[in-house]
C-alpha cells in the first residue's frame, strides 16, 4: 500500500508542476516562463541521475524507475518549446494533455502494483493453510525418520563390530604367516650353516699330489687283480670237488 500511496503522491505533484505552469503562461512572460521550465528540466535531470546512481549502488530496481520518470519528465520539459512552435499546438492545451498522461501513467503503476500485492498476500494465506494441513503429515514424516535413524545406528553399530572381528582375524593371520616365516628362514639358515661347516671341513683337508693319487690308483688295481685271483681259485675248488663226486 505505500508503493501505491507514493505513485499516487507522485501523479498529484505532476498534475500540479502542470497546473502551476499554465497559472505562469497567464501571467508571466512567455521567454522568463521557458527560462524557468529549463531550470525546473535541469534539476528534474539531476535528481534523475543522482537516483540512478543510488539505484546502482542500493541495487534496487524501485529506486531506478522513480529516476527515470524523472530524466523522462526533464526531457518532456525541455521538448515543450519545440514541440509548441514546431506543431504550433496552444501550450495551455498541450499542458494539459501532458498532466494527464502522467497521471494515467501513475495510476496504472499504482493499480498494477495493488493487484500484485494483493496475489501476494492470497499466496502467503494459502500456503499457510496447506501448512496446518500438512502438519501431522510431517510428525509421521518425523516419527518414521526417528525409527530411521535408530535401525541406522543400529546397524552402524553392527556393522562395526563386524569391521573389528574381521579386522581381529587378519591379525592373527598376518601373525600366524610371520611365525612361519621366521620358522622357514631359521631352517634355511641352519642349512645354509651346515653346508658351509662341510665346505670349510673340506677346505682344510690337505690336497692329494699327483705322486699320492697315482700310488692310491696302483693300489685299487693291486685290490681288483687279487680279487680276481681269488675268484678263480673258489671256481677250481669248486671244480675239483665235483669231480671226486
Amino acid at each position: 500500500m505505500k508503493t501505491v500511496f507514493r505513485n499516487l503522491l507522485k501523479a498529484i505533484g505532476i498534475m500540479a508542476y502542470f497546473v502551476i505552469l499554465n497559472i505562469a503562461y497567464v501571467r508571466m512572460n512567455a521567454d522568463r516562463l521557458m527560462n524557468d521550465i529549463e531550470i525546473f528540466a535541469g534539476a528534474f535531470l539531476v535528481f534523475g541521475l543522482i537516483m540512478l546512481e543510488v539505484a546502482y549502488k542500493k541495487d534496487s530496481g524501485k529506486t531506478a524507475i522513480s529516476g527515470i520518470e524523472l530524466l523522462v519528465l526533464s526531457m518532456h520539459s525541455l521538448s515543450i518549446k519545440h514541440v509548441i512552435t514546431f506543431y504550433q499546438y496552444d501550450f495551455r492545451f498541450y499542458l494539459l494533455t501532458s498532466s494527464y498522461v502522467f497521471a494515467i501513467y501513475y495510476v496504472l503503476k499504482s493499480i498494477i502494483i495493488y493487484t500484485k500485492e494483493k496475489r501476494k498476500y492470497l499466496k502467503n494465506l494459502s500456503d499457510i493453510s496447506e501448512i496446518v494441513k500438512e502438519e501431522p503429515i510431517k510428525k509421521e514424516a518425523k516419527k518414521r525418520r526417528k525409527t530411521k535413524e535408530t535401525k541406522s545406528e543400529e546397524n552402524k553399530k553392527i556393522d562395526k563390530q563386524y569391521v573389528k572381528e574381521k579386522l581381529k582375524q587378519v591379525a592373527t593371520v598376518k601373525k600366524d604367516e610371520e611365525k612361519s616365516k621366521k620358522t622357514k628362514n631359521k631352517d634355511k639358515k641352519e642349512k645354509v650353516d651346515e653346508v658351509r661347516k662341510e665346505n670349510k671341513k673340506q677346505e682344510k683337508k690337505p690336497r692329494q699330489t699327483k705322486k699320492e693319487k697315482k700310488t692310491e690308483k696302483i693300489e685299487e688295481n693291486e685290490k681288483k687283480v687279487k680279487g680276481e685271483e681269488v675268484k678263480t681259485k673258489t671256481r677250481k675248488k669248486k671244480k675239483e670237488v665235483v669231480k671226486d663226486d
